[in-house]
């Protein structure tokens, strides 16, 4: 039990990074959140979704995003995030529930899947 909890709080820790890297738009770190085998969406190549990424979190204008009521379950080597997202940009402001897949490499966490709802 008490083992789980400390993962939970290191996953949790994860997830506020990758939103801080984000509303940073720090895309380089951002990026490395992202497994190598991360499921882009349609399938499309890693380097159009990196570039894409990049386009939209380097628009001008204030970025925050924020994540809050964190739900983790862990399976071995492999976490299931679910989360709210709280997202403000210039142009649009959204709050939606996401699931993010997470595997361990290296003693490191990273995403695979990541998906709305």
């Amino acid at each position: 039990e008490k083992q789980s909890a400390a993962i939970e709080n290191e996953i949790a820790k994860f997830v506020g990074n990758w939103a801080s890297a984000w509303s940073r738009k720090d895309v380089k770190a951002y990026l490395s959140f992202y497994a190598k085998d991360f499921q882009t969406p349609r399938g499309m190549p890693r380097k159009d979704w990196e570039a894409e990424r990049k386009q939209r979190i380097d628009k001008p204008g204030k970025l925050q995003v924020t994540v809050d009521d964190i739900k983790v379950s862990i399976s071995g080597d492999t976490a299931t995030v679910r989360f709210r997202q709280q997202y403000t940009s210039a142009t649009l402001k959204s709050s939606t529930s996401k699931t993010l897949i997470l595997v361990k490499s290296d003693n490191k966490w990273f995403i695979q899947q990541e998906r709305v709802g």
